[in-house]
This record gives C-alpha cells, sequence and structure tokens, in this order.
C-alpha cells in the first residue's frame, strides 16, 4: 500500500497495521519489544481553497481532540511554524500516556498519536518525535 506521506522510520519500528483487529485501521508502528505504538491519520488535500492552517489553527484541532476524548487539558504544548507546522502536547490518563501531534504542510493534515502505558514513554518518545518531523505529504494523486 502506498501511503499519502513519507517518513523517516526510526530503527527497530515496524507495521503492525494488518495486526489490528479493527475496521480501516490507521497505518501503525510499533517495535516487537517496544511500550507502545503509533498511529498515522492523514487527511490529504484534493482540490478547492487551500487551507494554509497556522500552528494556533493546529492547536485548536488539538484541543477539540482532547475534548472529544475526555483527555483534560494537555502538558508539554509545541506549536511549530515552517513547512511542517505542527501542535502537540501530552495527555495522561490512569494508565496510560498519549502524546498527540497535528501537523500541516498548509495543505494536508495528519492527526498523529503515540500512545503507552503511563510511565513508559521515555523509551520510545523522542522516536516517535523524529518520525513526526520527517513526515512529508504526496500531495500529488495516490493510487
Amino acid at each position: 500500500m502506498l501511503l499519502p506521506f513519507t517518513i523517516e522510520r526510526a530503527d527497530g519500528w515496524f507495521d503492525i497495521t494488518d495486526e489490528l483487529e479493527v475496521p480501516d485501521p490507521p497505518w501503525t508502528l510499533s517495535r516487537p519489544e517496544g511500550v507502545g505504538a503509533v498511529q498515522f491519520s492523514v487527511a490529504r488535500y484534493e482540490r478547492g481553497a487551500v487551507p494554509n492552517a497556522s500552528p494556533n489553527v493546529l492547536l485548536s484541532l488539538l484541543l477539540d481532540f482532547a475534548s472529544s476524548h475526555e483527555l483534560g487539558e494537555p502538558s508539554d504544548i509545541v506549536t511549530e511554524a515552517g513547512d511542517l507546522r505542527i501542535a502537540a502536547g501530552n495527555f495522561r490518563t490512569a494508565d496510560s500516556f498519549i502524546r498527540a501531534w497535528y501537523i500541516s504542510d498548509g495543505r494536508s493534515f495528519a492527526l498523529i498519536t503515540y500512545t503507552c502505558a503511563s510511565g513508559q514513554q521515555q523509551a520510545e518518545l523522542s522516536d516517535c518525535e523524529h518520525m513526526v518531523r520527517t513526515l512529508r505529504f504526496r500531495n500529488e494523486a495516490v493510487v
């Protein structure tokens, strides 16, 4: 399957999407002996007015995501402008750690989430941050 984006996959991370027992799962990576998983959901620009979303718009999307999933207020919020715009934040539940990123190149969008058991995130979070920042959308038609 040709993905609507490219990334530099960190060493030891493998595609486990086909192992997920849900209909139409997002592209998912994990490590065989890892503690979490990272999922990529993409909305690719096709036509019409170019969204050209700012980091503040992405932050609004992140806050809406948190609200709709009852995650509370994010911590460690990051927003970045540039060719790849980013808004990210951490969420903690009783037993889970979640880092969510909304990213855009001004045309297409991605929601990327990393989830693991609470307190285990330091083992993999830097790999996920690297992969997120290397994502590039394929803005041509994907077959």
